[in-house]
């Protein structure tokens, strides 16, 4: 058995629940009357999930006024609410895919028989509300998305290059397609590497492969941008990257080369003049630089071989003449 003291305790929790359940008798529409009814679509069939919002007086219905707050028709399609005052009340219905109904009826708190269910039907919208709605919302996203990235790309071919930007982001704030996203930041890039930008070009390509890091066409025009800027070694990182076959602009590996070998690391040059080779067996200037690797390595068979092949392949070379002294000396 409860001590004495207790029961008063228990007494007050149950009034403070009974008192959460009902309206406060303070607002305007709260009373004791009720409502209750059933929503169906135009087939009878009853709609789970509509919305009803109920607002005391004659006028519309507005969701944001005070009131009671908005119920939800169950899987049959029903509802019903208590605490309602005395007079006309609005209600609205709503669900997504169907036209809203909004009308008017009468609430009594001391009725003569029973309350009458409200039964409503929703319709769906026919082709020509859609299409107002549609036009009253204005251009779809995507949309708006393609006439930003149209003006960009006009704005870009002006010489607009700050406004061509300007328009690229706008476009990718709106595309719904994140996979786009790499294909824009390459045409920012290509704004600022045309405005003289090469270092902000480069930055934003590297933005690009954060979204896509296996990206072909980002990681080869990052690679030339980077090598002509002279951080050939920078590119190599980048160059590691692409799907093998792809063709690399051989004046990347070349420069590198050329830069090891001026380090007097003969080795290193050696690997990146015979990459070269490799992937250009037509490109006579490649023989003559892996060339003047071998002589200053004492492997003269090699750089003989090496300097023959230059004049096979390009008699008129810049290099012909040299090739032709080192050939006379090294007989």
């Amino acid at each position: 058995m409860l001590p004495r003291s207790a029961k008063p305790v228990v007494f007050l929790m149950v009034l403070l629940a009974a008192a959460a359940s009902v309206p406060v008798w303070g607002q305007s529409w709260a009373g004791q009357g009720r409502l209750q009814g059933l929503i169906r679509d135009e087939a009878g069939k009853p709609i789970q999930g509509a919305t009803i919002t109920l607002r005391k007086g004659t006028g519309p219905v507005d969701p944001k006024a005070d009131g009671p707050k908005p119920l939800t028709t169950d899987k049959n399609g029903k509802w019903a609410i208590l605490g309602l005052a005395n007079g006309p009340w609005g209600i609205l219905i709503q669900k997504e895919g169907y036209v809203d109904s909004e009308g008017r009826i009468g609430v009594e708190e001391h009725p003569i028989g029973p309350v009458q269910p409200v039964n409503i039907t929703l319709r769906k919208p026919s082709q020509e509300q859609i299409q107002a709605a549609q036009a009253a919302q204005g251009p779809s996203a995507g949309a708006q998305a393609k006439a930003a990235l149209e003006k960009a790309n006009a704005l870009l071919a002006q010489g607009k290059y700050a406004e061509a930007r300007a328009a690229y982001e706008e476009g990718m704030s709106k595309v719904e397609d994140k996979s786009l996203h790499p294909a824009i930041y390459r045409a920012i890039a290509d704004s600022y590497y045309k405005e003289g930008n090469t270092n902000a070009a480069i930055d934003t390509l590297k933005k690009a492969l954060e979204l896509a890091p296996n990206d072909p066409d980002t990681l080869q025009i990052l690679v030339n941008l980077l090598a002509a800027a002279g951080r050939e070694e920078e590119a190599k990182t980048y160059m590691a990257k692409l799907p093998q076959g792809t063709k690399i602009d051989p004046a990347i590996g070349l420069n590198v080369g050329i830069k090891a070998f001026n380090e007097g690391k003969m080795d290193a040059a050696l690997k990146e003049f015979n990459e070269v080779i490799t992937g250009n067996p037509s490109l006579a200037d490649a023989y003559y630089y892996r060339a003047m690797v071998y002589l200053n390595k004492g492997q003269n068979a090699p750089a003989k071989a090496d300097l023959t092949k230059l004049l096979e392949l390009d008699p008129n070379s810049k290099f012909a003449k040299d090739a032709k002294d080192f050939l006379k000396e090294l007989k």
